[in-house]
């Protein structure tokens, strides 16, 4: 695995902590104080606090995984087309993953955590600041298992890692850096407009589309439905027999 690219902004700026709380929140902290260069990263070796989407916890271990936040100013985007970053972030970092796991089945469940298989290997939490001109500025939080091998299952959710999918050590920082390469290209892609190329790959490597699946509703109700596609603000469409509907996170989960 030999990359070596160079970023045009991505990762060029990079504040690294041996812990926090959290990236993200130490980002927004920044922005609050200043307006950081795009691309500006944030990383800790041991993240304490680390989310996912609204509000679940992301758990890792100290000095074994990839923990940052990217500060980006996507003022290109009109606040109600901000899935179209979440894709390209998605793509990016599963992009990523396939560059390291040529041999393995990666897909993007929706929204945005990237799956092996049916196993967990990293998450991600946007987080825009909008204003009435459009979207001011996103904070792209990251947690991307690397070295972890043992994992403390929640739920039904299942993790793995690039050590235990490869079975071979990785430096981090290396690592990171061909990360912001990745962010990067599909960020540009995303920037110079190529957005039914990036629907088109998204939906390509989708989990479990247009395949039967087993989910259950926020009140317990469980049922079987095909993932049918995206609406145009992020919502997920599933065929439910004769019903099409459409779900927000957090309304529906996978089983």
């Amino acid at each position: 695995m030999v990359f070596n690219k160079n970023t045009l902004f991505i990762g060029r700026t990079i504040h690294h902590f041996e812990a926090l709380p959290s990236t993200n929140a130490h980002a927004i902290d920044l922005l609050s104080k200043s307006k950081p260069s795009e691309g500006t990263v944030i990383s800790a070796s041991n993240q304490v606090e680390g989310r996912g989407q609204h509000g679940s916890t992301w758990e890792t271990a100290a000095n074994q995984n990839i923990t940052l936040s990217v500060i980006l100013y996507p003022n290109f985007l009109l606040p109600k087309h901000q899935f179209w970053l979440s894709q390209a972030i998605a793509l990016a970092v599963r992009d990523f993953v396939v560059a390291i796991l040529p041999h393995k089945n990666v897909f993007i469940k929706w929204p945005n955590d990237i799956y092996v298989e049916d196993k967990k290997i990293a998450g991600i939490l946007i987080q825009n600041s909008i204003n009435k001109s459009g979207i001011a500025n996103t904070v792209v939080g990251i947690g991307l298992n690397v070295l972890q091998s043992s994992f403390n299952f929640q739920g039904r959710r299942q993790a793995t890692s690039l050590f235990l999918e490869a079975e071979q050590p990785y430096n981090l920082d290396y690592l990171k850096y061909q990360l912001y390469w990745f962010l990067e290209c599909r960020y540009l892609q995303l920037k110079a407009n190529k957005i039914h190329q990036l629907q088109s790959d998204y939906m390509d490597v989708l989990y479990k589309y247009q395949t039967p699946h087993l989910y259950e509703l926020a009140n317990g109700e469980q049922f079987t439905g095909v993932i049918q596609g995206i609406t145009p603000n992020g919502e997920l469409v599933i065929k439910r027999g004769t019903e099409v509907l459409s779900f927000r996170i957090k309304e529906i989960t996978f089983l």
